[in-house]
């Protein structure tokens, strides 16, 4: 399973590869930092997942989003973020997320969503 880290913070993606590098199917990690980047990682590759930071440069991520879901739509697609509400984790589920978390309190269940979507 190939699997793209977008974030802004490099401490978050380097915690990231480690705790996913660990999980037994994961064949590729690729990082990003900004939306360019990732789009063009994404269009290049043919990733299974995608964590997204939605808190980074937040239009630039709901668009990354929305073309995540044009592309491909079996992209399992993990959202991020520091600031979370009702709002916002429906808004992101209805463009196509599949997991909502804490960026900050909810780290420990990437690995257990990754491991579900079962790619």
């Amino acid at each position: 399973m190939q699997v793209l880290i977008v974030d802004s913070s490099i401490q978050i993606i380097e915690r990231l590869e480690e705790i996913i590098s660990e999980l037994e199917n994961i064949t590729a990690i690729h990082r990003a930092v900004s939306y360019q980047e990732a789009k063009k990682l994404y269009n290049e590759n043919n990733h299974d997942a995608v964590v997204l930071d939605i808190d980074s440069l937040r239009n630039e991520s709901f668009e990354l989003l929305k073309e995540i879901r044009k592309t491909n739509d079996k992209t399992f697609v993990i959202i991020l973020s520091s600031s979370i509400n009702i709002f916002l984790e429906k808004e992101c589920i209805s463009l196509g997320a599949y997991f909502f978390f804490d960026k900050y309190y909810e780290f420990e269940k990437i690995c257990g969503a990754i491991n579900a979507i079962g790619c």
